[in-house]
This record gives structure tokens, sequence and C-alpha cells, in this order.
């Protein structure tokens, strides 16, 4: 269907900075209105957006619908501010643990997210605190949330102290926990032989 669309009707326009620079992207819509729409949404604006990449050509399409009349330009900031939010969450999953959670019940779910939030909200007020603040070097990037977990860890989150009483008593009730369970399974094999 958008293989159709002339050149003329594709617009130029950058989606944000990368790594590697400005993503620019090729864009083009076409009205769409489904036969079965309703009367309150006869006045909005119903439309399918496609993506082209400006070098291998691929493209990717976004249905979109709005209550009124609106730019292509709006609805390309609304796309790509879509793609952040995704790429933020991948992040506060992987280097927070929100995807680690092992849970049984609401609470503890409740709380294991809540914590993870918590600690994707503080690593991205840092990063934008450093962006925002006054730079001792231009030839650095801006500051990201992996790099701002690493520094953490390296510079102040201090390692577990493990005194030589606490790693013996550790072994010990590990060692009795183990005995016990053993001792369990071996009396539940005699009784099972036993019948």
């Amino acid at each position: 269907m958008l293989n159709t669309v002339r050149p003329e009707q594709w617009m130029h326009l950058a989606t944000g900075h990368g790594t590697k620079g400005t993503r620019e992207y090729d864009w083009a819509w076409l009205d769409i209105r489904a036969d079965d729409t309703s009367d309150e949404q006869e006045a909005g604006t119903s439309v399918l957006v496609a993506r082209r990449h400006r070098y291998t050509g691929e493209l990717s399409y976004f249905r979109c619908w709005a209550p009124g009349p609106i730019a292509l330009a709006m609805l390309v900031e609304i796309i790509c501010r879509r793609w952040w939010i995704e790429e933020t969450f991948q992040l506060a999953k992987g280097f927070t643990g929100l995807d680690q959670g092992q849970v049984t019940c609401w609470n503890s779910w409740m709380r294991w997210s809540l914590f993870s939030l918590i600690a994707a909200a503080v690593l991205a007020l840092a990063a934008v605190g450093e962006k925002t603040g006054p730079t001792w070097s231009t030839r650095l990037v801006p500051l990201t949330c992996p790099e701002l977990v690493r520094l953490l860890h390296a510079l102040v989150l201090s390692a577990p102290v493990r005194d030589r009483d606490h790693v013996v008593h550790w072994t010990v009730w590990h060692r009795c926990h183990q005995a016990a369970a053993t001792a369990c399974h071996q009396r539940r094999h005699r009784l099972q032989d036993a019948r």
C-alpha cells in the first residue's frame, strides 16, 4: 500500500539524537477509516504512519488516531517518545532488577516492583541532573544509567562485610539444616521400603 506513495509525499524528519548522531528517517502517512467507525470518531484523525529507513529502505508502520486535526511532525514526536519510554523501561528491568523478583503474592510483588521503580527513578534523575549541571569536559558523552550503576557499585556501595565469625556461623547453620533434611529423607525412604 505504501509502496505506491510518491517520493514527494515522504517527509524527512529527525527523530532524536543517538550515540552516533541524529537519527533521521523518511515519514509518510495515509488517511484510513474503518468501515465500522462510530460517530464519535468521525471528527478525529485516523492515519497510518510509515517510517522508512533512509539507507536500507526498511519500513515500520504505526496506526494513529487523534481526536482532532494533527500534524505529521507531532505524530512523529509522539511515536519517538513511545520508543524512549520502552527503552527506559528495558533499562529499568535490566539495571534495577525489575524482572528478577520471584514473588508469590501481591504484597511481595508490590514491594519488589516499588523498590525497583524507585531505583530506576533515582538513576534517571541523577543522569538528568548530570546532563543539566555544569560539565567539566566537552569531550564526554552524557552520563547514562548503566554507567551510573557501574560508578555506584565501584565508588558508593560498599562490599558486604564477611568476618570470620559470620562465615563460620553460616557454614554451621547450613550444614545443620542439610543434616536434618538428609535424616528426614532417609526416614521417609525407610518407611516407604517397609510397606
